[in-house]
C-alpha cells in the first residue's frame, strides 16, 4: 500500500497520521495547504531580522510548519489557505471568511484527486476536504479512507441550537447565515461517509456519534489519539498555602462550554482560594465573560512551550468542551503530570478514569463544572496522587501506540475487504 495523506492543515494529528503510514514504507506523500519550511527563504528572512515583530511572525510561523516527515514528503497548495489566513487576521466579515474557508476546501480536494493520479494506491482523507479525492480514487481503483476528527456535525448543531436558546446573549448576527448553508454542507459529508472504505475516528465518543447517524459500524472504528512524550515525573508545585490553580487551554468558545464555566465560576465564588488562567483566543461575545470574575486572568494564544510551562504549575485542567471528538488537551496535560476535569461529550474521555486521574462530569451542565471545582477546592490532598496517575496514563499510551494502532487497524480492515494481498 502506497497511501497519499490528504490533512489540510498541519496539526500534530494528521502529522501522526502520514507518520503511521511513512514508517511501515507505505507514504506515497503528505498533501497539505500550507507548510512553513524553516530553511526556506522566509524561514532565513524572519531568523535574521532583528526586532520583536519579526520574531514574533517567526513564531506563529512554525506553529504551521511540519516536523514529523522529511521535507520531501511534504506537497503543498498554499494560496486559498494564505487568502483565509489574511483575511481571518484583516478583520474580515466571518461570512466572507468562511466563504474563502469553502472555497479553499473544494479547490483543495480536486487538487488531492489529481495528486492521487500521480502515485498511490490509498487516500486517507478528512471531512469536508474528501469527496472529490474519493471520486478521484474510484476513477484509478484507489482505497478510500475518511478520518472524521469531530462529532457529527448535525449532533453539534441541535447542541448549539439548544445553547442559544438558554443563552440568548450567545447569539449574533452571522447565525442566520451558518443556518442557511448547513444542510448543504451536512449533505457533502454524508456523500463522503457513505463513499468511503474506511472511516477512523479518535475516540468511542466519535464513532458513535457518527454510527448514529448513520455510519456502517463495520467500517467505522476508533483510534484515541496519542500523548506527547511524558514528563519523567510530576513537576513539583510551590509549597505552603495558595490558591487551587485552575487552567484553561483552547479557544474559549461556546464548543468549549467557556459560557458553563464562567456561569459555574461565578456560582463557585472560592473567592481568594481558588484561580483560573485561561490559555487560548476567546470567541465567545464580551458580554458573556467582561467584567472577568474575580481570579480569573485572560493571557490569549500562546506558544505550546509557554502553555506546557503554564501546565506544570496548574493543579487541574478544566475543559467542560460541549462536543469535541477528542480533545488533545487532555493528552497534553496529562503528559505534564495534571489531572483532567472534562465531559462526557470528550472523546479523550476514554482515556480519563473518574477519581483516579481526573474526573469527567456530563457536558452542558454549569453545576456539575462548580461542584467538580468544589470538590478539587475541598480534596487538594487528592490531587497529588491523581496527577501521578495522570503521568501514568500518559506513558500508557503515546503517540507512537497510536500510529501502530492506527496503521493495523487500517491494514487489517483493507484485507478484510480483499485490498490487500
Amino acid at each position: 500500500m502506497k497511501a497519499v495523506v490528504a490533512f489540510p492543515s498541519t496539526g500534530i494529528f494528521g502529522q501522526q497520521v502520514a507518520l503511521s503510514f511513512h514508517e511501515r514504507g507505505a507514504l506515497e506523500a503528505l498533501f497539505t495547504t500550507f507548510a512553513f519550511k524553516p530553511g526556506g527563504l522566509a524561514g532565513r528572512t524572519l531568523a535574521a531580522l532583528p526586532g520583536a515583530q519579526a520574531a514574533k511572525l517567526l513564531a506563529e510561523l512554525q506553529r504551521r510548519g511540519i516536523s514529523a516527515l522529511p521535507e520531501d514528503m511534504v506537497e503543498t497548495r498554499p494560496f486559498w489557505e494564505l487568502a483565509r489566513t489574511a483575511a481571518d487576521r484583516l478583520g474580515m466579515d466571518r461570512q466572507q471568511v468562511d466563504r474563502i474557508w469553502e472555497r479553499l476546501s473544494f479547490d483543495y480536494t480536486r487538487a488531492a484527486g489529481r495528486r492521487l493520479r500521480k502515485g498511490g494506491d490509498a487516500i486517507y482523507a478528512y471531512e469536508f476536504t474528501a469527496l472529490e479525492a474519493f471520486a478521484a480514487a474510484d476513477r484509478a481503483g484507489a482505497a478510500k479512507i475518511l478520518d472524521f476528527p469531530s462529532l457529527n456535525s448535525r449532533q453539534f448543531q441541535e447542541l448549539q441550537r439548544a445553547q442559544k436558546t438558554a443563552y440568548p446573549e450567545l447569539t449574533d448576527e452571522n447565525d442566520g447565515y451558518f443556518e442557511s448553508v448547513f444542510e448543504r454542507r451536512q449533505a457533502r459529508r454524508d456523500a463522503e461517509m457513505h463513499a468511503a472504505d474506511i472511516i477512523i475516528t479518535n475516540s468511542s465518543v466519535t464513532r458513535a456519534s457518527h454510527i448514529a447517524w448513520g455510519a456502517d459500524p463495520d467500517r467505522t472504528f476508533a483510534v484515541n489519539c496519542g500523548a506527547p512524550v511524558p514528563l519523567a515525573q510530576v513537576p513539583t508545585k510551590a509549597a505552603g498555602s495558595r490558591p487551587l490553580r485552575v487552567i484553561w487551554a483552547g479557544t474559549f468558545s461556546i464548543r468549549k462550554g467557556a459560557h458553563l464555566l464562567v456561569d459555574a465560576w461565578r456560582t463557585l465564588g472560592a473567592g481568594t482560594d481558588a484561580v483560573l488562567d485561561v490559555y487560548g483566543s476567546v470567541t465567545v461575545p464580551d458580554r458573556i465573560w467582561k467584567p472577568a470574575p474575580a481570579g480569573v486572568t485572560f493571557h490569549g494564544s500562546v506558544v505550546r512551550d509557554t502553555l506546557f510551562a503554564a501546565f506544570d504549575t496548574a493543579d487541574v485542567l478544566m475543559f467542560p468542551t460541549l462536543s469535541d471528538g477528542f480533545g488533545m488537551v487532555v493528552t497534553e496535560a496529562f503528559s505534564r503530570g495534571l489531572p483532567v476535569i472534562t465531559t462526557d461529550q470528550a472523546g479523550a474521555s476514554d482515556l480519563v478514569r473518574h477519581g483516579e486521574n481526573g474526573l469527567v462530569i456530563p457536558a452542558g451542565d454549569p453545576a456539575a463544572i462548580a461542584q467538580s471545582l468544589r470538590w478539587c477546592l475541598d480534596n487538594r490532598a487528592k490531587l497529588a496522587p491523581m496527577a501521578e496517575a495522570a503521568l501514568e496514563t500518559a506513558r500508557g499510551w503515546q503517540w507512537s501506540d497510536y500510529r501502530a494502532r492506527l496503521y493495523d487497524t487500517i491494514s487489517g480492515e483493507l484485507a478484510r475487504q480483499g485490498r490487500l494481498a
